[in-house]
């Protein structure tokens, strides 16, 4: 749960990011709607891999040019808080 944690907060480890949320669950939901589509067809050609990758690609860039935007707004580390619960 840990690495889940890290993915989805910011620098401090406590505010949850939307634009990282939003993100992932976007390519989560890009993937099952893809098992979905291929459980279905029964059939998975090259052109679809292709596809699917250009697809799945451009999820990823828009959320990490999303963070990228985003990045200048979120919260400072504490001198205290170093987050993960090690201290």
């Amino acid at each position: 749960m840990k690495i889940l944690n890290d993915i989805l907060t910011g620098k401090d480890n406590l505010t949850f990011d939307a634009a990282r949320v939003v993100g992932v669950l976007g390519a989560v939901a890009y993937i099952a709607f893809w098992c979905v589509q291929v459980f279905y067809q029964r059939r998975f050609d090259p052109a679809d891999a292709d596809a699917y990758g250009k697809g799945l690609g451009l999820v990823l860039l828009s959320m990490s040019g999303a963070v990228l935007l985003k990045k200048s707004t979120e919260p400072e580390v504490a001198m205290g808080n170093r987050g993960g619960g090690g201290n």
